[in-house]
C-alpha cells in the first residue's frame, strides 16, 4: 500500500493521545501497525510496552503478521520484543482477572470462565417473584449509564432491567465460587482495578501506551476499564469508524469515539482515502454517511445495484448473483451473500438447527459447525463442553480452563485430546453428512468411549454411570445431520453469513438480502444502529454490491434508490 499524507500525519505524530476517524477500507491496519512500530521507536530506551488492542482473535492475528513483517528490519533487540497484540477481553483476561480478581471476587480459586450450561449454574439464577421463570445467570449483563451501574438481562427475547440489589448480590455469590460469564467478565476487571490499585499502577507502568483498534466497538464497561487506565495516567488513542458501530445493545454506538476527540489533550485525526472500494460503492457510502471519502482505485467492472426478490425465489436471486459473477469473471470464492438475522442467514445457506436433544445434540451442532461453515473453534468448544458433561464431577471451570490457553501440562494434554477428536472425522467427531440413526451417532458413541477411557486412563476422570442416558438418539432420524434437502443441494455454493459476521472484512462481491425495513434505514442514513448495519454491509464489497429489495416494496423505494446512487438490474 502506498500511504497516504493522512496516514504518514497519524503514524509520525508526537507521542500523545489521539483520536483517529478511519473511513471503511482506509488501511486501519496498516496505519495501526506503523504507529505501533513507530511509537515504540520514540521511546527509546524506555522499558514501557506498547499495547494494541482489537475485538477478534482474527483481528489480532492480521496485526501480529503484519507487524512481523514491517519489524523484520528493526534491530533484533528488547525494543522490538516491547510490542504486545491482544483482543481486549484476552488481555484483561490474562493481566487481571485470571491472576488478581480472585481476591476482589471474595474466591478460593484463580477466577474461571463459565459459559451458562454447567450444571452447578442451576443454583445461580435470578428470580424476580414466585410464579415467573427465573432468569439464568449467564442472561444477566451489566452496563454504565451516567456514571450508574445498570443491571439487565436479556433472557427469553425480552430485554428488561433488573434489581440493582438482587443482581449484584447473585453475581458477588457467583463470584466467590471464582466463576464469571463473558459479560460479567468486565465488571469483575473494573472492581479489581478500583479495588486493588496497586494492579493498576503496575499496568499503567507497564502499558503507558496503548492502541484500541474498532474503539466505536468499545461498550460502557470497556469504556470504564480504559478511563482508569487513562486515570493512572496511560496514554491511550482511538482509531475507528463511528459509522461502523453496530453493536448498541452493548453500549457500543461510537459516540466514545466521537467524544474522545472532543477531550483536553486528544489530538484528532481523520483517513479519508478509500482504498478497498470502487469509485460508485463510495459514492453511495457517502451519501449514507455525510463524509466525503475519496477512491484510491480507478473505475472498473463492477458497481452497486438493487434487484428485486419473493421470498419463494430466493435460491433463484442467489443464482442469478452466481451467474453475474461468471459473466464479469469474479469468483464465487471472494463472495458473500449477507443477512441481517441469523435465522434468515440460515435459511439462506439451506442449514438446519442440529438433531437430538441434549449432548447429543451438542455434539451435532459440533459436527456442523466444523463440516458446514469451517468453524473449528466453535466445534471445539462444543466438544469441551458436552465432554466435560460426561466426566463424573468435572472439576469447576475445567470446560473454560480447556478453552482458554492453560499453562497446566495436564490440561495440555487433555486440551490436545479434545481438539484431536474435533479435528478427527474417523477416530472423533462424525461427518455430519453421515446418515444421523444409523451410521453418525453409533460411530459417535463408539469413538467417545475410546475418548473417555483414555482421559480416565490418563487423568483418573471417570465417565457419568447416566453416559447411555445422555447419549440415547432420540430425536435422530435416518438422514444426515444436514437434513434430507440440504443434503441433496449442499447448500447455495457460495458463503453466507450476517452482517455482524463480516464487519472488518475487505470482500470481492456482496449480496445483500434486505427487508424492508433494513433497506429503509439504510437509505436515511447512520443515524440509526440499522442504518450503520446496511453501512457495513455496503462497505465490505470491494467491486459488486447488490441490495435485494423486497418485490412489494419496490415501487415505494424505486426512487429513493436511485437517487442514493444505486443502479436497477432488470428482474426476469
Amino acid at each position: 500500500m502506498k500511504l497516504s499524507d493522512e496516514q504518514k500525519t497519524v503514524i509520525n505524530a508526537p507521542l500523545q493521545a489521539m483520536a483517529v476517524t478511519a473511513c471503511a477500507g482506509s488501511g486501519k491496519t496498516a496505519t495501526a501497525i506503523r504507529r505501533l512500530i513507530a511509537i515504540r521507536q520514540k521511546l527509546g530506551d524506555q522499558r514501557g510496552r506498547v499495547l494494541l488492542l482489537s475485538f477478534s482473535n482474527v483481528a489480532v492475528n492480521t496485526f501480529n503478521d503484519g507487524y512481523a513483517q514491517l519489524a523484520s528490519g528493526l534491530p533484533d533487540d528488547a525494543n522490538r520484543k516491547r510490542v504486545e497484540v491482544d483482543t481486549l477481553d484476552g488481555f484483561f483476561t490474562q493481566h487481571v482477572l485470571r491472576p488478581h480478581a480472585y481476591r476482589t471476587m471474595g474466591a478460593k480459586q484463580a477466577a474461571y470462565l463459565v459459559f451458562g450450561s454447567e450444571p452447578f449454574l442451576n443454583g445461580f439464577q435470578y428470580w424476580k417473584g414466585e410464579k415467573e421463570r427465573p432468569i439464568p445467570i449467564k442472561d444477566l449483563q451489566v452496563s454504565l449509564e451516567n456514571g450508574k451501574l445498570v443491571f439487565s438481562s436479556n433472557s427469553y427475547g425480552k430485554v428488561e432491567q433488573l434489581d440493582e440489589v438482587k443482581a449484584e448480590r447473585l453475581i458477588e455469590k457467583l463470584g466467590r465460587s471464582g466463576a464469571y460469564t463473558h459479560d460479567l467478565g468486565r465488571y469483575w476487571v473494573c472492581r479489581t482495578l478500583l479495588e486493588q490499585p496497586v494492579i493498576l499502577r503496575a499496568l499503567a507502568t507497564r502499558y503507558p501506551h496503548v492502541l484500541v483498534d474498532e474503539s466505536q466497538d468499545l461498550g460502557t464497561m470497556h469504556q470504564a476499564i480504559l478511563e482508569l487506565l487513562i486515570s493512572a495516567g496511560v496514554q491511550v488513542s482511538l482509531i475507528g469508524d463511528v459509522n461502523q458501530g453496530i453493536y448498541a445493545f452493548a453500549g457500543a454506538d461510537g459516540t466514545f469515539l466521537q467524544a474522545f476527540a472532543d477531550r483536553q489533550g486528544v489530538k484528532d485525526y481523520n483517513l479519508t482515502r478509500n482504498y478497498r472500494s470502487l469509485p460508485p460503492i463510495i459514492d453511495i457510502a457517502n451519501r449514507l454517511c455525510g463524509r466525503n471519502d475519496e477512491p484510491d482505485r480507478q473505475p472498473a467492472q463492477g458497481g452497486a445495484f438493487f434487484v428485486g426478490y419473493d421470498d419463494a425465489e430466493l435460491p433463484q436471486l442467489i443464482n442469478s448473483f452466481k451467474a453475474y459473477l461468471c459473466e464479469l469473471g469474479m469468483k464465487h470464492e471472494d463472495a458473500v451473500v449477507l443477512s441481517r438475522g441469523s435465522d434468515r442467514a440460515a435459511k439462506l445457506a439451506g442449514k438446519s438447527a442440529a438433531p437430538g436433544r441434549g449432548t447429543v445434540a451438542m455434539f451435532a451442532e459440533a459436527s456442523l459447525a466444523r463440516d458446514q461453515n469451517g468453524r473449528y473453534q466453535e466445534a471445539f468448544r462444543l466438544v469441551c463442553q458436552a465432554v466435560v458433561g460426561l466426566i463424573d464431577d468435572a472439576p469447576y471451570g475445567l470446560s473454560a480452563a480447556l478453552q482458554g490457553s492453560p499453562h497446566d501440562v495436564l490440561l495440555l494434554r487433555l486440551r490436545r485430546m479434545l481438539w484431536a477428536f474435533t479435528r478427527s472425522e474417523e477416530m472423533g467427531l462424525p461427518l455430519s453428512s453421515l446418515q444421523a440413526k444409523s451410521k453418525w451417532h453409533p460411530k459417535l458413541l463408539a469413538n467417545l468411549r475410546t475418548l473417555l477411557a483414555n482421559i480416565e486412563k490418563e487423568f483418573g476422570l471417570k465417565t457419568v454411570s447416566t453416559f447411555g442416558q445422555r447419549m440415547a438418539k432420540k430425536s435422530l432420524e435416518d438422514v444426515a445431520l444436514t437434513g434430507a434437502e440440504a443434503a441433496e443441494q449442499n447448500g447455495p455454493g457460495i458463503r453466507v453469513e450476517t452482517v455482524h459476521q463480516v464487519k472488518g472484512e475487505s470482500i470481492g462481491s456482496v449480496l445483500y438480502v434486505a427487508t424492508k425495513s433494513n433497506v429503509s434505514a439504510m437509505l436515511k442514513g447512520t443515524g440509526t444502529e440499522e442504518g450503520r448495519i446496511g453501512y457495513v454491509a455496503l462497505t465490505r464489497a470491494k467491486n459488486l454490491f447488490w441490495l435485494a429489495v423486497p418485490k412489494g416494496s419496490l415501487d415505494a423505494m424505486r426512487e429513493s434508490l436511485a437517487k442514493a446512487g444505486f443502479t436497477e438490474l432488470p428482474t426476469e
